[in-house]
């Protein structure tokens, strides 16, 4: 019985972050290698990343690929990669492109990486019109039937419309910019689209060398190497669910598939969703991570982007007072409903 004030004078002097740490965990790897040495960063803005003004550094990554870095609660923009000073080909690198993600006040969130390593460019070649040329690859083949996204923004998280987008079909292009500073991403979804959250197997990745500054009179070589999504980073046993589930159901009363469901922060849902979910199932379950809380208000509908097409199935989450619904630390999930019918 001695001990037992000898105890609680010792948990009063240990450091609150041991009591109740927060931050991001997770593995490193490349081509499916787990990889060691490679430290993550946590930055505050995607534009601090240009700037190397990191909030956070991790400890390199252990032989098994594994991190961990302790960070305070809100948003963040990842990377990872294993060199510190200017980057040379053949160096790992990063971009974690499910950002910003959301740390809690308590707990760590799952976060993996999947490395590519810089590739050898070209030099910036004289032209009369100016612009970019180059590949776009994954595995060292060009990699087809996918689409480059140029944003010259970066406040939607490039989430949002894009500047210009522009269909690659064998994996090599060229375009024509005005001189300026632009932001590259590639994505090629297996269901097809420009639009949509990036599922498990779909191709994309952040250009490494973003942003890229074109000049007048020059061509600029761009080798976008692209990964794809693998569930083996993303598994976390001990993670909580955050966010909504359920079920679509279309006028005739049974499930409807192939729908997504959208979450926005105001009962307006105007704009740019803050989260997409991945299309409803053959028994029109869904299932949202939304690792915020707050309020959402949702609709589910079967096109993304636009205003909503004559016959397409279309219905928004009807809760009362058009309350929507919330999310709290002591209700991290909630499960709905959503009836859907053709639109008029």
């Amino acid at each position: 019985m001695k001990l037992l004030p000898v105890m609680i004078v010792c948990l009063m002097l240990a450091p609150s972050n041991l009591l109740a740490a927060s931050g991001v965990k997770g593995r490193v790897a490349w081509r499916g290698e787990l990889i060691p040495e490679v430290r993550v960063r946590a930055y505050r803005s995607i534009t601090d990343i240009v700037s190397d003004r990191v909030a956070a550094v991790s400890a390199p990554t252990a032989q098994d690929g594994t991190y961990r870095l302790e960070l305070p609660a809100g948003r963040y923009y990842l990377t990872a990669r294993n060199y510190d000073a200017d980057p040379r080909p053949g160096d790992y690198f990063c971009y974690y492109s499910g950002a910003p993600v959301v740390v809690p006040s308590q707990g760590f969130r799952q976060v993996g990486f999947n490395l590519i390593r810089l590739p050898q460019e070209e030099a910036a070649k004289k032209s009369k019109r100016s612009g970019i040329w180059g590949e776009i690859s994954y595995q060292d083949q060009p990699l087809e039937r996918t689409y480059l996204y140029v944003y010259k923004k970066t406040d939607s998280d490039f989430k949002g419309p894009a500047w210009f987008i522009q269909p690659v079909e064998k994996g090599r292009f060229r375009m024509s910019l005005p001189p300026g500073d632009y932001w590259l991403l590639a994505r090629k979804r297996l269901k097809g689209g420009q639009y949509g959250p990036i599922e498990i197997g779909d191709y994309f990745n952040f250009y490494h060398g973003n942003p890229v500054h074109v000049e007048k009179g020059e061509l600029k070589n761009i080798q976008l190497e692209t990964i794809t999504r693998l569930s083996m980073l993303e598994e976390d046993p001990d993670l909580v669910f955050s966010g909504i589930t359920g079920t679509v159901v279309g006028p005739d009363g049974k499930p409807a598939d192939g729908l997504r469901v959208f979450a926005y922060r105001s009962l307006t849902m105007t704009g740019t969703p803050a989260y997409i979910s991945a299309a409803s199932a053959e028994d029109g379950s869904f299932s949202l991570s939304i690792p915020e809380t707050g309020t959402y208000w949702l609709l589910a509908r079967e096109l993304i982007g636009g205003p909503a097409s004559s016959g397409e199935l279309y219905g928004r989450l009807q809760t009362p007072g058009d309350k929507g619904v919330s999310l709290s630390a002591k209700q991290l999930s909630r499960e709905v409903r959503i009836n859907v019918a053709p639109h008029p």
